[in-house]
């Protein structure tokens, strides 16, 4: 009955705002400052890698996180190598790599200048099923 009561009263006071009339700005909306996060999740089948492409426009310190593997939805230990570096072709080029498990902690970082990236994972100790993983990366 309370809940009822509550209830009425946030319409009472949410419903004129919903007139129906509809305003249209006279600004632009407020940029976001900081570090963009960019997620890339798959399946990597054992003895295969991946790779991802993202673009920035600015400069600036970029990370790299293996942020999950898991198997059927658990969680594993698994280590997978992470590599950043430029696309090349139908690939990768790796110019720095590491061999990590999922950490909350980037495994790579370095700066970079405005451009065209890529992000890699890989299995290079032979999974024993495929495994899910996601990645995570920060840039300006």
């Amino acid at each position: 009955m309370m809940a009822r009561g509550i209830a009425g009263v946030v319409l009472m006071l949410v419903g004129p705002a919903c007139s129906g009339d509809i305003e249209t700005p006279t600004s632009a909306t407020a940029t976001a400052t900081g570090p963009a996060t960019v997620l890339f999740s798959g399946t990597l089948q054992p003895r295969t890698s991946r790779f991802y492409s993202y673009t920035f426009a600015t400069a600036g310190s970029v990370s790299a996180m293996l942020a999950s593997v898991e198997r059927n939805g658990v969680p594993v230990a698994e280590v997978l190598e992470i590599g950043l570096g430029s696309p090349a072709g139908t690939g990768c080029a790796v110019t720095m790599s590491a061999h990590a498990s999922a950490s909350l902690v980037p495994q790579l970082r370095h700066e970079a200048a405005a451009g065209t990236y890529c992000v890699r994972v890989a299995d290079t100790e032979g999974l024993s099923a495929p495994m899910a993983f996601t990645i995570r990366v920060s840039h300006p």
